[in-house]
């Protein structure tokens, strides 16, 4: 099947384009034929790549710099070459190009459907904004540009397409995860020495507003064993200074920068819990591959965040934004870390991991286009909806 991704950037830039090239690759080590309209290709040698010019909005300039993110332009005659052959073209984004997309996809005959992969807070956090008139302006211009355009959606969880729906987007939503990537599996590491027998905290992610590490880190200084709490901040970003220069007022130094693949599985298989305070999540890459090597997440409740899907149950989540809750969950966890690090905790983790492991994302992906390809296509396909998240669900003081 030839399928064509329409996407602004395509590149590391941030958790959706990350998740479109895990799906590309998989889906080309598949058989599938897979082109990419962009403005940014990390490999400008690819023979399926169709280039759009690109740009950038005004206030985000830094922001988007420091992320190599563009947002793309309209160019007919690349949709036109890159579609000529297309079972099915699938918009990533809800940005300028998207509407030039759909419309192109549509004249041409070929099946399209949409993708949801950026919330406005997003956005708002490039922007260093926050405001509901500026919430309601950015979703104006996301079903303006996309979801009103397309009659199919699909969404990384069953929390995206809630909210969706919220919106009031009629389009018909399929929840498919991003699924674990292969590689991160529960494997034999020895726990590093510097570790001891402090309480060892995770998080992985760019160093921005949204990711709230700085939230994090007076969760850390409030909690009364902070000085039995070593905290590994790994990534890099706009806030990476202000970051070590909070990192001063606790009483055991964090890590804070870039760490390797191989420290980073070292880390997710050696580590206590999985700390993880975005306030803006569609599922969360980092809470997957943490699940997929059996850690446990400690996850805000955000409104605007799945991630407290991944939480296997009230004592992994604490109230969004607030330090002291943080801090009492870290006491708590720094008392009972033997459980935490007991095979029968991770058993439980891995077992919740089984339902978002990466094979069986794509093998629903496939079923999906499939079905959009050749109608009838159906509202519900048997095992493509993963169940339902608990995002609503408030953190309970303890």
């Amino acid at each position: 099947m030839k399928i064509v991704f329409v996407i602004d950037s395509y590149n590391d830039a941030n958790g959706g384009t990350i998740a479109t090239k895990r799906l590309v690759d998989e889906l080309r080590n598949r058989g599938h034929k897979v082109a990419i309209v962009t403005a940014i290709h990390e490999d400008p040698a690819d023979p399926d790549f169709y280039q759009v010019p690109g740009f950038v909005l005004p206030g985000t300039e830094a922001s988007l710099e420091n992320m190599k993110f563009l947002f793309g332009r309209n160019d007919k005659k690349v949709y036109q070459k890159a579609m000529k052959d297309a079972d099915i073209v699938q918009v990533q984004f809800p940005f300028l190009m998207a509407k030039g997309a759909v419309k192109a996809a549509k004249r041409m005959g070929k099946p399209v459907v949409g993708a949801f992969h950026v919330q406005p807070q997003n956005i708002m956090a490039a922007m260093g904004k926050t405001s509901k008139r500026i919430e309601w302006t950015i979703w104006f211009f996301f079903k303006y540009f996309l979801f009103r355009r397309v009659n199919t959606i699909t969404c990384p969880s069953q929390f995206a397409a809630d909210l969706l729906e919220s919106e009031g987007i009629n389009a018909d939503m399929f929840p498919i995860s991003n699924g674990i990537p292969v590689e991160y599996m529960p494997g034999e590491y020895e726990r590093p020495e510097w570790f001891g027998d402090n309480l060892v905290l995770l998080n992985v992610g760019r160093h921005a507003y949204e990711k709230r590490q700085l939230l994090l880190m007076e969760g850390v200084r409030r909690s009364k064993y902070a000085a039995n709490i070593k905290l590994i901040l790994a990534g890099r970003g706009e806030r990476t200074g202000e970051m070590k220069e909070k990192a001063k007022e606790l009483p055991l130094e964090p890590f804070i920068g870039y760490i390797s693949f191989e420290d980073k599985l070292r880390f997710m298989n050696t580590a206590d819990l999985f700390l993880h305070g975005s306030i803006v999540e569609l599922e969360s890459l980092s809470c997957l591959e943490a699940i997929g090597c059996g850690l446990p997440c400690l996850v805000s409740d955000s409104d605007y965040s799945a991630a407290p899907q991944f939480a296997l149950d009230d004592r992994f989540l604490f109230t969004s934004d607030d330090p002291d809750h943080l801090a009492e969950r870290l006491d708590y966890w720094y008392e009972h870390r033997a459980e935490l690090r007991s095979a029968d905790m991770k058993k439980k983790v891995l077992d919740e991991a089984t339902q978002y492991r990466f094979d069986k994302a794509v093998d629903d992906y496939e079923t999906f286009i499939r079905n959009v390809v050749a109608p009838p296509a159906v509202k519900r396909i048997p095992g493509v909806a993963p169940r339902k998240a608990t995002t609503l669900k408030k953190a309970k003081r303890s």
